[in-house]
């Protein structure tokens, strides 16, 4: 009988032990991982809007935020004007930091080139310190 208290109690201890952990912001030294992920999201984004591949830079964003709009807003204008784009640079992405253990806030400084078919390059503006918000999504880290 004491043999099978001894197994119960091991059992419950584990089960608490891991239950409260659940609620727990990781430490960003452990999760380094989560952080080159949100980054190389990020720059996949801007990729897919330089290439004007708007659906893919759609299934980086939660449906809903402000990425995702800005994404369709960028697409409707490639509708309106379909001689003219833009294309992005990622310079650096920095000081992340987690808000709670599902979701991510960054910054970042990039530069968006207005273009057009033709080879016309009208105007490089430059951004810096933008903050960049990542939730996790079913699972899967996406932009909010």
């Amino acid at each position: 009988m004491n043999k099978k208290l001894f197994y119960v109690s091991i059992f419950l201890i584990l089960i608490l032990l891991f239950s409260g952990c659940a609620g727990v912001t990781p430490d960003s030294d452990q999760v380094g991982g989560d952080f080159y992920l949100c980054e190389n999201l990020l720059k996949a984004y801007y990729t897919a809007l330089s290439n004007r591949d708007y659906t893919q830079a759609l299934s980086y964003c939660k449906p809903g935020g402000v990425m995702f709009k800005f994404a369709n807003s960028m697409w409707d204008l490639a509708i309106d004007y379909p001689t003219l784009y833009h294309t992005y640079e990622i310079y650096e992405v920095y000081n992340f930091s987690f808000i709670t253990s599902l979701m991510i806030s960054c910054k970042y400084d990039f530069s968006s080139t207005q273009r057009d078919i033709y080879g016309g390059i009208y105007d490089t503006n430059y951004y810096y310190g933008y903050t960049g918000l990542f939730e996790k999504v079913n699972g899967e880290w996406k932009l909010g």
